[in-house]
């Protein structure tokens, strides 16, 4: 290692000597910058062109430029005959349409020239497209028998029956013009005549047979509720039949369901009809009032009468509602106010007599003889009290177990109405001792069962009481 070091080492302190200049590499310069210019434009140009043997929507477009490639596929598509089934027609009467620029940047892009690997590849499928109504139009033409047109379903009114009724929707015949696209599509990317096996499919009806059953059902379920209402009572109903004289049905295509048109004029003889079928008289109603007027009860409660005021435009708002679909049609109403009878009711009882008696409106209603207190601590006491609680039937004194001080038990006492404290009226089954000086209870007034339910009746909480001797 020493020698070879030694052999090429140049003593710091000479000077080295100059090179010999040399002529042959400034020529070897100026040869090399035009082949290198030569290298770049071919790899430039090579970027440009797609490769040989490629072929888009059945056209080669090898050794084209993108732009040029558009133009061919345009050529192979404008005007060329179709074959679909065995009738002969043009791309023009399809509506045929190819996107020729976006398949010629699509072939560049994935098969350029200088990419040697992607030379002869297999052909780039072609998105065609046909114009529906078009192809439609000329098929029908020139291949009549693979129509059919659909027939719609129907709403009508089944006399029979009594009620409105669909008549099915009858489905058409047409071609699959998604499955003809295809095979076009497929045609034009393989090369060569572009042909197609039409393919028969089911056409649906624009009017559904479910449609024309739901509409019928809606009319249908209306049976019941059909007719004029007004709104403070009354009625007038009206049969699908009279309604069905009224209306046309038509087929809406264009909401897939069905129109009612209803005829004023019909709708109008009914109508005439309406204020002595609608007019009611008021019911009068009867309450229980004490003295100062505050209701006790209502016997029954009044109502007020209703009628209908001017007819004036009303069939043309029955109209409007029925072609809406709404067969209720309610009418504001005028009010007739009942008039309340008012009963003021008091109970009297005179001892001396030995008598209660009831009064309505200050007239006796009826007079019945009683049994009263015995007198002492079982005083039946005089004074002006009120009915302040009423039970059907109840036990007395010391019962249930209890021990109140009474010092009886009385089971089962009916038709009990208590006015000041536990003295009150009520039936008696165990004694029959009833009349003047007839002093049999506790304080409580005996009164026979009859006499005890009809007060009990008669009466009710708040009904004034007046006890004197």
């Amino acid at each position: 290692m020493s020698t070879v070091t030694e052999a090429i080492a140049v003593p710091s302190s000479a000077e080295p000597e100059p090179a010999p200049r040399r002529h042959g590499g400034r020529v070897a310069l100026w040869v090399g910058i035009p082949l290198v210019l030569a290298a770049a434009g071919a790899a430039y140009a090579s970027t440009l062109f797609i490769a040989p043997g490629v072929t888009v929507a059945g056209t080669p477009v090898g050794w084209m430029t993108a732009d040029a490639a558009e133009d061919a596929i345009h050529a192979r598509i404008a005007g060329a005959e179709v074959v679909v089934g065995g009738a002969t027609m043009s791309t023009a009467d399809l509506g045929v349409t190819v996107d020729a620029e976006a398949l010629a940047r699509q072939a560049l892009g994935a098969h350029p020239l200088w990419n040697v690997s992607g030379w002869d590849p297999e052909p780039i499928d072609a998105a065609l497209a046909i114009d529906t109504v078009a192809a439609s139009a000329v098929l029908r033409a020139q291949a009549p028998e693979l129509f059919a047109d659909p027939v719609d379903a129907q709403v009508a009114f089944d006399e029979a029956a009594g009620r409105f009724a669909a008549t099915p929707a009858v489905p058409g015949r047409g071609v699959d013009l998604a499955a003809l696209e295809a095979d076009l599509a497929a045609s034009l990317t393989a090369g060569g005549a572009l042909t197609a096996e039409p393919r028969q499919t089911e056409q649906s009806a624009a009017i559904r047979t479910e449609a024309a059953e739901a509409f019928a059902a809606g009319l249908n379920d209306q049976a019941g509720d059909a007719g004029f209402h007004v709104d403070r009572g009354g009625s007038v109903p009206i049969d699908l039949a009279t309604l069905a004289s009224w209306i046309e049905i038509a087929a809406d295509p264009a909401t897939g369901g069905f129109a009612i048109a209803a005829d004023v004029a019909a709708i109008d003889e009914l109508v005439k009809t309406l204020p002595e079928r609608l007019n009611t008289a008021p019911v009068p109603g009867q309450v229980v009032t004490n003295s100062g007027g505050t209701v006790l009860r209502t016997i029954q409660a009044g109502q007020d009468g209703s009628g209908i005021g001017s007819i004036d435009g009303l069939a043309e708002k029955v109209a409007a509602s029925v072609n809406g679909g709404d067969l209720r049609f309610e009418l504001q109403g005028t009010v007739i106010p009942h008039e309340s009878q008012a009963l003021m009711r008091t109970i009297e009882v005179d001892k001396s007599a030995g008598t209660t008696l009831l009064y309505e409106n200050g007239a006796l209603v009826a007079s019945y003889p009683v049994a009263i207190g015995t007198g002492g601590v079982h005083e039946t006491r005089t004074g002006h009290y009120t009915v302040y609680v009423q039970r059907a039937m109840q036990d007395m004194g010391d019962c249930n177990g209890g021990d109140y001080g009474y010092g009886y038990c009385t089971e089962n006492v009916p038709w009990v109405s208590f006015f000041n404290g536990d003295q009150g009226f009520h039936g008696t089954y165990w004694h029959g001792n009833f009349g003047a000086a007839a002093r049999m209870s506790h304080g409580c007034v005996n009164m026979t069962i009859a006499a005890a339910e009809h007060l009990y009746r008669f009466a009710q909480v708040g009904t004034e009481v007046w006890v004197h001797d």
